[in-house]
């Protein structure tokens, strides 16, 4: 097992720079930017491994809710974003972004209107800003 693993290695890099160089700089545009800085780190922190699991249950949902309104012909899928390095993760994300996109072509009705809660919860969650149990 790799140690310190990626979270500890993010979480010892925020705390660093909240507690001794945030504390050094005078108020101004750097201490605003490295404050947004260890802001993103604790995000990360909490959530860097998520993806995979977040990626799968959207899409699951997307596609479950596609196809009881009858919607099965989606593209096979899209480039995804940069920034994914596991071949499998990026699957996720190319077949996640297909799904968004076709989500854009349809008129709303009640169903996508709660697939779109679902999805709001699940992404507040994955961010971690918040608990779960205040994401619903």
């Amino acid at each position: 097992m790799q140690r310190p693993s990626t979270g500890e290695l993010l979480a010892g890099l925020g705390h660093a720079l909240e507690t001794e160089v945030l504390a050094a700089l005078p108020d101004g545009a750097a201490r605003r930017q490295l404050k947004a800085a260890v802001h993103l780190i604790a995000r990360l922190e909490r959530t860097w491994d998520l993806a995979p699991a977040h990626l799968a249950a959207d899409n699951a949902d997307i596609e479950g809710t596609l196809a009881a309104l009858g919607h099965d012909d989606l593209p096979a899928g899209a480039t995804a974003s940069p920034g994914y390095n596991d071949p499998a993760l990026r699957a996720l994300a190319a077949r996640n972004l297909t799904l968004h996109q076709a989500l854009l072509d349809l008129p709303d009705c009640a169903e996508l209107q709660a697939l779109r809660r679902r999805m709001a919860a699940r992404d507040c969650a994955f961010v971690g800003d918040r608990s779960p149990e205040h994401c619903a």
